[in-house]
């Protein structure tokens, strides 16, 4: 993993360069090369291996910044953004809905193989302060995060972590994982020096045991094997809403399957979405951005004649409110949201780290200032992130002229390129 340490060195030593050489591209850029990537270089050459890297992409994909709404004036006209409607519902087709009083959720971050116990207890309070709901990550159901969830949504996980009946019964939903956007859908190595006891707890195994979590769910030798998973996870759990989550990439070939075994829910993850440690050049090489697929998912599951029975939720490098917006406008019932989550609880606590200490300390598992974090306060930040997202969400929809979120549209976008026209299928603003 390139450590801040190295960055910082190698970023030094190559200011130093650029006020010899003349051929400078610009401050962060040396020959074609940023600084990232030349660390990343560095990295390769000292270790030998390949590189990890946390959080999402570095490289600058397509985002939605291209997109605007279109206000209501005299034709149409704008809503009270009191009088907007946020509730948000997954699964509505289930025998036991996810009902949500805002369509922003807690994305999946796993207790113990990315963030620490303190932080999944914070973002469990913070989703029932908030009336929504939060993810397990891929170590499955933790028991801490149950506890101060209202609604919480369980990973069924490749290798099985926190996945026992008992666990899947007390969930609010399932989301079967098939891939992220930062890790595609390879398996994970946990070293036996990374496996203390606590983790050990979580993923079933001895302590400095090292893991290699499996590529592929067991159960299934073929894609037609999703329905038999699908159809055993309803039964167990009476009717909670079942999906799949999956990296954007081969979108509609995955979500034939998808329907066919009569999932609930799709969440698609864009090539922007973060992680605590992926290969880098997974993160910045494989993968396709969340507004390319959201458009792509929504426009398949009308051809099906299945949209009313799939909610779809998008994820993957959407930051603030205008983006949860378009992503809804674009065709997303609901969201995730996880890095801004993480900015959102650790703001107003980073005074309590050393000078140039990443804030990622106070919330990684390996971070060296977890002990540091105030729960209260960081529940408490989140959900007002939540809350005042939602609210800014809310302006949006009555702006444009709409009484609920749900009925924002593609109608109620414009796009200021004709690369961003094109993709998504918004009209031009030209």
């Amino acid at each position: 993993m390139i450590g801040e340490a190295l960055i910082q060195g190698l970023i030094e030593k190559l200011l130093e360069r650029m006020r010899e050489v003349e051929t400078i591209k610009g401050p962060q850029n040396v020959h074609g090369y940023s600084l990232l990537r030349l660390a990343a270089i560095a990295e390769r050459a000292k270790h030998g291996k390949p590189v990890m890297e946390p959080y999402g992409s570095s490289r600058e994909f397509m985002g939605l910044d291209d997109l605007v709404f279109l206000p209501a004036m005299i034709d149409t006209f704008p809503v009270d953004p009191f009088k907007v409607r946020t509730k948000a519902v997954i699964g509505a087709k289930a025998a036991r809905p996810l009902e949500l009083e805002t369509p922003i959720m807690i994305s999946a971050m796993a207790y113990g193989l990315s963030v620490t116990e303190a932080t999944k207890i914070a973002v469990a309070k913070a989703s029932a302060r908030a009336g929504t709901a939060t993810n397990s990550g891929d170590a499955g159901f933790c028991e801490a995060e149950r506890r101060y969830a209202r609604k919480y949504i369980v990973q069924f996980n490749k290798a099985r972590y926190g996945n026992s009946e008992d666990e899947l019964r007390r969930a609010d939903a399932i989301e079967i994982r098939f891939g992220q956007g930062a890790l595609a859908g390879l398996p994970e190595v946990i070293e036996g020096d990374d496996m203390d006891e606590d983790i050990a707890r979580q993923l079933g195994v001895r302590p400095g045991q090292s893991v290699t979590r499996p590529i592929r769910h067991k159960e299934m030798s073929s894609p037609s094997d999703l329905k038999a998973v699908v159809e055993r996870l309803r039964s167990l759990t009476g009717g909670v809403p079942i999906g799949a989550k999956i990296a954007a990439g081969r979108i509609e070939a995955d979500l034939a399957h998808v329907v066919d075994a009569g999932c609930d829910f799709i969440t698609v993850d864009g090539a922007q979405g973060g992680t605590a440690g992926s290969p880098e050049v997974i993160i910045n090489n494989v993968g396709l951005p969340i507004i390319y697929a959201i458009p792509r998912v929504n426009r398949y599951l009308v051809e099906r004649g299945v949209r009313a029975n799939i909610s779809l939720i998008a994820c993957g490098g959407l930051k603030d409110a205008g983006d949860f917006m378009k992503a809804l406008a674009l065709g997303a019932d609901a969201v995730y949201s996880a890095q801004s989550v993480l900015t959102a609880m650790v703001y107003g606590q980073a005074e309590k780290l050393p000078p140039g200490t990443s804030p990622a300390e106070l919330y990684l598992y390996w971070g060296k200032h977890g002990d540091k974090l105030d729960i209260e306060l960081a529940a408490k930040s989140i959900a007002n992130f939540v809350k005042a997202s939602t609210q800014e969400m809310a302006m949006i929809a009555g702006a444009v002229g709409k009484n609920d979120l749900n009925l924002v549209n593609m109608d109620d976008l414009a796009a200021l390129t004709e690369h961003a026209a094109v993709v998504t299928g918004v009209q031009r603003a030209w």
